[in-house]
């Protein structure tokens, strides 16, 4: 994920959505490729009905599009074809092999399926939208996921997937992260396709180009709920852009206070490495314990390769979309 320049303030609630998948990947404690269920039904349940508690929300995008290999075909096709390959790299197990190694090695003790959930979902930034893992983590209440450990999850994703980037959001605390931010949420009545929530940005960009395409404009979508981060403009022009664009688009602008359209206020950070300067990763590495540094690498050789099969199916279905489509929805796991 490339991350948003933004200077803000943040906080609300965003829930909703039902994502229950099978997985199969490379499990890095056994050496070998596990099926099991990824959500409890419960979770499902939890997803749907949406929640009283405190959320951290964050979003780890699955594409390579830095140049560590080369990926402009996968990178260059249509949203649909995109998406196909994140599902079924999601379907693979590649989140689930790496929440098993985090818990196995006690890095993480607090991370359960009752508190933290993923689905594939769409991201923006600078006037385009990716299929990403989007995913929430309940942090306050009796099974909170700790602070710690939702970092280490997504410090661990972003170097798996060799991300520039990640993103967390604290809905509710302005110093639980790295900075202060301010966001909106635009709720949908239903989880969208990931097509309906990049028209919804594009018409966020025929209102006011400032929240479209600079680099400090972007959004994650995560079940029901259309998240971004205050934009570097003034409050006005941003809140005055999304309102516009909730009504253009027919879905609600939250929060309103007393009648009167505003920003909710929460904390942010955009865990990175630069993989020019430290191709190996270490910026992540640095902040995981050394006892999983072997298997993470393992895991991310498994998604580097996993990828350059998908640009080498692309290649050979090129010109015809449906067969390409396909083809990512059955990508073989390892």
């Amino acid at each position: 994920m490339r991350s948003w320049r933004a200077q803000a303030r943040s906080g609300g609630r965003l829930i909703d959505g039902c994502p229950i998948a099978a997985s199969g990947w490379l499990d890095p404690t056994k050496g070998k490729i596990m099926n099991r269920v990824a959500l409890l039904a419960a979770l499902g349940t939890l997803w749907c009905t949406g929640s009283a508690l405190a959320e951290t929300v964050g979003s780890v995008e699955p594409i390579i599009d830095n140049g560590v290999i080369e990926t402009g075909v996968l990178v260059g096709q249509e949203l649909d074809v995109r998406a196909a390959f994140a599902e079924r790299l999601l379907q693979c197990g590649i989140v689930d092999e790496v929440e098993r190694l985090l818990s196995h090695e006690r890095v993480t003790t607090t991370l359960d399926d009752r508190n933290t959930r993923f689905q594939v979902a769409a991201g923006g930034f600078q006037g385009h939208t990716n299929p990403t893992f989007a995913f929430s983590a309940i942090d306050s209440g009796a099974n909170a996921a700790s602070h710690a450990d939702r970092q280490a999850l997504t410090d661990s994703l972003g170097f798996v997937m060799t991300q520039d980037s990640v993103f967390l959001l604290d809905e509710d605390r302005t110093t639980s992260f790295d900075f202060p931010t301010s966001y909106v949420v635009l709720k949908f009545h239903r989880t969208p396709r990931l097509e309906d929530s990049a028209a919804l940005f594009e018409t966020v960009g025929d209102i006011d180009p400032q929240l479209f395409e600079t680099d400090t404009s972007g959004y994650t979508q995560v079940g029901r709920s259309y998240v971004s981060l205050q934009s570097d403009v003034p409050d006005e022009e941003f809140i005055a852009g999304y309102v516009q664009a909730a009504r253009d688009f027919g879905v609600e602008y939250t929060p309103v206070v007393a009648g009167v359209p505003s920003l909710f206020h929460g904390s942010a950070a955009f865990p990175a490495n630069d993989w020019v300067a430290h191709p190996h990763g270490e910026d992540y590495l640095a902040r995981l314990p050394g006892r999983i540094h072997g298997v993470l690498r393992r895991i991310r050789d498994a998604h580097l390769s996993f990828t350059r099969r998908a640009v080498r199916t692309l290649v050979r279905a090129e010109g015809d979309p449906r067969e390409q489509r396909r083809a990512m929805r059955h990508l073989d796991c390892h």
